[in-house]
């Protein structure tokens, strides 16, 4: 085991959380530390508590030096969190840890925070999450289901019938895009308000898309996209129409967010958050819209990994983020009580009873997804669109032909602006459109899925979806 440790430590650069800077919060934690415990903060005993996840650092340094705080006043100890980076979101994540537990009983880490809740499914479905419990005002103000996504994985209750979990969503995230006002007043463009502007002939080359290989969250996207329409048809037409005004797929929903910001697209998709942040570092020249109605927020979760190597101190973890306080953290500006102190996180909280609490506090461009009208309701038959399934689909029609497909939709945008062209135009869209004939419907979506657990099925069920494609990209751009 230690070997494996070694390694891991070798692999990922972790990265330990340091002291918590001065201000209001770590005076009066400060006072209380000493008038319950008989000694300052720097001299408590220190433990470690350690977590893989793709939270950017500002996520990280806030919830490390509130948790540290809270601690050191609850049990006289202080915490250094140390963060496991592997280089990649969730995907990479999950093959990560997977690998560890193929070498032993134990990955050393104690925490699986981010990357979505697909990951997390895909480890719990390998028995590599712990059951835990949650405080009784988690359940009052989390719901099983929200717009027909799950927000937590129900586990097998205790002996004494007390609820449990695998994972439970710690935030929730709404998906949209980000703009350059600027830019898009040069092109004479008019800015984009809903889904299906992103798939309108005037964007073509001049977005900023993520590769769903290399982000689950890019992915959860997509999949949030085709459920935007009624039927799985008209829902990968909308998709597959944004994918081919893509300027590029980058390796980082972080990186396409930038894109507007470096002025290299015009657009780009987006988790709310990046959308937030972007926005509040230049907000004269930067739009963030989440298209009311059409959007889904699903969660972003947080697990106890399985055989941790500091259990108890990752079950407190866990129970701070999903407190009144932990939420509050996500969503208030700095310098308010249980707001941050450096930086300002701009997520959504996932209790309902912290919108409640902090309402008209919280940091601008913070939406209740609760409010009548805000989230998107999925129906219930188009829930089957398989995650997995659709990355691949996604990665073989798009990421893997790209050169293809841009000639394709350059020559559909030729056709439709000649009036001469209108019958031709449609006969080539109608092809575009058309799905393999072993994906046309939901149902055999679900057959498809199935075989796609067998690698060598997996291999050559999707490189005869990329031939399709590209055959079919090159007869439409002659």
């Amino acid at each position: 085991m230690a070997a494996v440790l070694l390694a891991g430590l070798a692999a990922c650069g972790c990265r330990d959380s340091r002291s918590t800077p001065a201000g209001p919060a770590t005076e009066q934690a400060e006072a209380q530390v000493r008038a319950k415990w008989g000694k300052g903060l720097a001299d408590l005993p220190v433990v470690t508590l350690d977590l893989i996840s793709p939270h950017n650092e500002n996520i990280q340094n806030e919830f490390a030096w509130a948790f540290s705080l809270h601690h050191a006043v609850e049990y006289g100890q202080r915490v250094e969190l140390v963060w496991w980076d592997v280089g990649g979101g969730g995907s990479s994540i999950e093959k990560y840890l997977q690998n560890l537990y193929e070498r032993a009983d134990s990955s050393g880490i104690d925490l699986l925070w981010g990357g979505g809740e697909f990951t997390h499914m895909a480890m719990a479905g390998r028995g590599l999450l712990e059951a835990m419990e949650l405080a009784e005002d988690v359940w009052a103000n989390v719901d099983e289901q929200f717009g027909g996504v799950a927000m937590y994985a129900p586990a097998p209750p205790t002996s004494t019938g007390a609820r449990r979990v695998y994972w439970i969503g710690s935030a929730v995230s709404g998906f949209g895009f980000l703009y350059n006002t600027g830019l898009l007043e040069r092109c004479r463009i008019a800015p984009p308000r809903q889904w299906e502007d992103l798939a309108d002939g005037r964007f073509s080359d001049l977005l900023a898309l993520t590769d769903p290989g290399q982000s689950a969250s890019a992915a959860s996207a997509y999949r949030m996209m085709v459920l935007s329409q009624p039927t799985w048809t008209a829902g990968w037409a909308r998709l597959l129409g944004i994918l081919s005004n893509a300027r590029r797929f980058t390796d980082s929903a972080g990186s396409a967010a930038n894109s507007p910001v470096l002025g290299e697209a015009l657009v780009a998709t987006c988790i709310d958050f990046y959308g937030v942040i972007r926005v509040a570092e230049a907000p004269e020249e930067l739009v963030y819209v989440s298209p009311p109605g059409q959007t889904t927020f699903t969660p972003d979760p947080i697990a106890i990994l399985k055989n941790p190597p500091h259990p108890e101190l990752a079950r407190r973890f866990v129970d701070f983020v999903m407190s009144r306080p932990g939420q509050a953290l996500w969503a208030l500006p700095m310098g308010q009580k249980d707001g941050p102190m450096r930086f300002v996180l701009g997520r959504q909280p996932i209790r309902r009873d912290v919108y409640q609490l902090h309402e008209g506090r919280m940091a601008k461009n913070i939406v209740n997804p609760y409010r009548a009208g805000v989230a998107m309701e999925v129906p219930k038959d188009m829930q089957q669109v398989n995650f997995s399934l659709l990355r691949q689909l996604v990665l073989s029609a798009a990421v893997d032909n790209v050169d293809s497909l841009r000639a394709a939709r350059r020559r559909l945008n030729e056709l439709q602006a000649d009036p001469a062209g209108a019958a031709e135009y449609q006969r080539r869209l109608a092809e575009f459109y058309r799905l393999p004939d072993d994906l046309d419907s939901l149902e055999k979506m679900k057959a498809v899925s199935a075989r796609l657990a067998d690698p060598r099925e997996n291999r050559r069920t999707t490189t005869g979806w990329r031939d399709f494609f590209r055959r079919k990209y090159i007869e439409i751009a002659r």
